[in-house]
């Protein structure tokens, strides 16, 4: 993902917009940033970082806005769901990996969360991982494929995730509104994390 920094006007402006969605007190022009980044799925609206670096540690908000508009990303589909049904979203055989790469990188599911496997090498966790695991997973992985059914309107996802400690096959469907339903999951991986080494959860 492209991300660009917006200049110091921009910034306030953007500040300012999100203020009723979020304590605006925790950021300041003077010594926050604000980045944003176009998304393939979506027209008109855009992806931007709030990162406040004032604070130790630093943290970071995203929201999904328009320039005039903002919606909080907050752990939860509400925000994506809002957008979509505002017609921003337009989805494709190309795009609706990238969005459900997107969705589940920002919706925690039973306090979970979800990693879209799209490029194993890209996992943040990898390197966490036994060697012996890392050789698997490479070894597995399989790219996504999409099955367009013009019908129903609607886009089927075969794609590698991991959750709970586990990397699954699982086949996803993305509704023309982009709802989310996950309907089967084949283990791939058993018990891939090695909480006792890597300190990741399995």
């Amino acid at each position: 993902m492209h991300w660009q920094r917006l200049d110091r006007d921009s910034t306030l402006k953007t500040i300012q917009s999100v203020r009723s969605l979020t304590d605006a007190g925790l950021f300041s022009p003077v010594t926050s940033e604000v980045q944003k980044a176009m998304l393939s799925f979506y027209n008109g609206v855009e992806l931007f970082k709030l990162t406040n670096f004032a604070s130790l540690p630093s943290f970071t908000f995203e929201y999904l806005g328009d320039g005039l508009r903002y919606h909080y990303l907050d752990g939860t589909e509400q925000p994506i769901y809002t957008v979509n049904d505002k017609g921003h979203l337009t989805l494709n055989d190309r795009s609706v990996v990238d969005y459900l790469e997107f969705y589940m990188s920002h919706v925690i599911s039973d306090d979970d969360e979800t990693v879209f496997i799209k490029n194993p090498y890209d996992m943040p966790l990898l390197q966490s991982l036994e060697p012996s695991s890392i050789d698997a997973l490479l070894r597995n992985h399989k790219l996504p494929v999409v099955h367009y059914d013009a019908g129903f309107d609607k886009h089927t996802v075969e794609a590698d995730i991991y959750t709970e400690g586990h990397v699954m096959r699982a086949k996803i469907e993305i509704s023309a509104l982009g709802r989310v339903t996950f309907l089967e999951r084949e283990m791939v991986l058993n018990s891939i994390a090695q909480s006792s080494q890597s300190g990741i959860m399995a």
